[in-house]
């Protein structure tokens, strides 16, 4: 079907902006990513790309039949893309986090309220959607009809950083990737909440800055995994796996205390298995008897813990050091690394 193709050329421009977020983010440049802009014309491209950098949309919708038929804007799970005007000039990277495919008679509330255009209800989302691909479908002789299948693309905004960082009325956001300085800012919000609650000293402060900084220094975005909490241009929370060893270990995992019992530790460690499931059969965590909520959060994901347990007194108070592993299939217990 000869189709609208809204994908954009990776030339110069493009290939520049790319390869400057992957240098940010610790991502190979060689990494695959696709470029396209929203809609048909240049004023609808612009609007839609503006609601991403400045308003709540955080999803898209196209049809199905078309999506197949063009492999170069198709959207991919967990893939990247470079959204631009209708011109080419690039504007944002995003990430796509969710897809689901169904007849557009049956997309929900739910779904219409992410893609944050209009007042953001469904009949809101029916009524422009409904027009976008009758007006679509007519440019090659074709009726739209609503048992039509549509792909729905949920996503994540990842660049310009001061962007990702601020949602306007979507937020908090959990962004999958290490936005630049995001992790140290967690470690800080670490080292806070520990001084605080468990009477940590400077030498934990400075075991974390240290560890945090040697990831950093050593990071591929394309073996670890990153998830940060934001909102208000802060980072709120975290969660990474470190690959960097032979078994991989969940680290750094924390949720402000304004947002705890709202289900955000539970989502950040959605994101963290999720990731795991696709690549690992084995992952280990280190924390303390102290983190009760904690443990029973790794529980509910299949940690079980491992071997004995030891008194440390490190970090001025003393506390129980505990293991953790996560296993697909029997393998060997292993170290862990604080």
């Amino acid at each position: 079907m000869d189709v609208l193709d809204n994908s954009v050329a990776k030339d110069g421009r493009v290939d520049r902006y790319w390869r400057e977020f992957c240098a940010q983010v610790h991502l190979p440049p060689e990494t695959g990513y696709q470029a396209w802009y929203f809609g048909d014309t240049p004023e609808l491209a612009h609007e839609l790309v503006e609601l991403v950098l400045h308003g709540p949309k955080r999803a898209t919708a196209g049809l199905s039949e078309v999506n197949d038929g063009l492999p170069q804007v198709k959207p991919v799970a967990g893939g990247y893309s470079v959204l631009t005007e209708h011109d080419g000039t690039p504007r944002a990277v995003i990430r796509t986090t969710g897809l689901d495919r169904r007849p557009f008679c049956e997309v929900d509330a739910a779904f219409a309220w992410d893609e944050g255009e209009g007042d953001r209800t469904l009949a809101d989302w029916m009524d422009g959607h409904r027009r976008f691909f009758t007006r679509e479908l007519a440019a090659v002789g074709r009726a739209f009809d609503e048992r039509m299948l549509v792909d729905l693309e949920r996503f994540e905004l990842l660049c310009p950083f001061d962007a990702a960082r601020t949602p306007v009325d979507c937020g908090p956001r959990i962004v999958p990737a290490c936005l630049p300085g995001g992790l140290a800012e967690s470690g800080e919000l670490q080292i806070g909440y520990y001084a605080r609650r468990h009477g940590f000293n400077s030498a934990f402060a400075e075991e974390r800055r240290r560890d945090i900084e040697q990831f950093m220094a050593e990071h591929d975005a394309t073996r670890d995994g990153v998830w940060l909490l934001v909102d208000g241009g802060r980072v709120l929370g975290s969660i990474a796996i470190d690959a960097r060893g032979e078994t991989p270990e969940l680290r750094w995992f924390i949720v402000h205390e304004a947002l705890r019992a709202q289900g955000w530790g539970r989502r950040l460690m959605q994101n963290a298995m999720d990731h795991c499931l696709s690549r690992h059969d084995r992952v280990v965590l280190h924390t303390f008897s102290a983190l009760v909520e904690a443990r029973r959060l790794y529980e509910a994901f299949g940690f079980a813990q491992i071997g004995g347990e030891s008194v440390y007194t490190g970090y001025g108070t003393p506390i129980v050091d505990q293991g953790f592993e996560w296993r697909r299939a029997s393998v060997q217990s292993g170290t862990i690394r604080r």
